[in-house]
């Protein structure tokens, strides 16, 4: 009876460790899997924070860009327009120091402008004016492809621009004239400062697909001369009356 007593003492002991042993792995295993549950549900946000990051990069941008470019080339450089040419004129409002803060109705018509006059006019001039004077290594075809830009282009570009504001503005078309005849020589000259260096460059360096938006880029600067000789204008007009 003693020897049986100890062999049942032994095989609950036995039974014990076994139950033991399988509840260990059964929770080892439910762990192991809760662990690779956390993994994974965490493992997506990481990727797209990191798919973000490289969204936001300079290079990712500008591929993004040359494809949005190649894919509605049009619509692309209206779009681009619409925002830096609406900046431009918050920047040159900064400058004026208005009492009233930024002009956000102003603003919008600077991007209005970008966006049906700026980038159309300069899609189309840009690829008529590169099949009539293809690029060339050519310092004399430059100067005139240059010449032809700014002494013919910029100057009915910029009356159409005076117009365009005056007839936005609701001030007519006789204040459109007034201004011209009163401010497109010192325009033109202040013009021809910024853009003659810029069309050079955009005629030697810049591919064609490219050259609105280095447009737009100089015209930031240029929006903001545009824009306060055309209010400072119109004040005076608005003082005379």
């Amino acid at each position: 009876p003693l020897q049986e007593r100890r062999m049942m003492t032994c095989r609950r002991r036995g039974g014990s460790r076994a139950l033991t042993l399988v509840v260990a792995a059964v929770w080892s295993q439910r762990s192991g899997a809760l662990q690779q549950s956390c993994a994974l549900s965490r493992s997506p946000s990481r990727r797209q924070a990191s798919g973000l990051a490289r969204q936001l990069s300079p290079g990712e941008a500008w591929s993004s860009y040359s494809a949005a470019l190649e894919a509605a080339p049009l619509v692309t450089k209206c779009v681009t327009a619409t925002c830096i040419i609406g900046a431009g004129d918050a920047v040159a409002q900064a400058i004026e120091k208005q009492e009233d803060g930024v002009d956000l109705a102003r603003v919008a018509r600077w991007a209005l402008f970008g966006l049906v006059l700026q980038a159309p006019w300069n899609h189309f001039y840009q690829n008529a004016i590169e099949a009539l004077i293809p690029s060339s290594s050519s310092l004399w075809l430059t100067a005139e492809k240059v010449a032809l830009d700014q002494f013919v282009q910029a100057p009915a570009f910029t009356v159409l621009v005076f117009y365009f504001f005056a007839l936005l503005e609701g001030r007519g078309f006789e204040a459109a004239r007034l201004q011209v005849s009163s401010t497109l020589k010192e325009t033109l000259l202040k013009n021809w400062l910024i853009f003659i260096p810029a069309t050079v460059v955009n005629f030697t360096l810049i591919p064609l697909e490219y050259r609105v938006l280095w447009i737009n880029c100089v015209f930031f600067c240029w929006v903001i001369v545009l824009s306060l000789v055309i209010n400072e204008t119109k004040e005076l007009g608005s003082g005379a009356s």
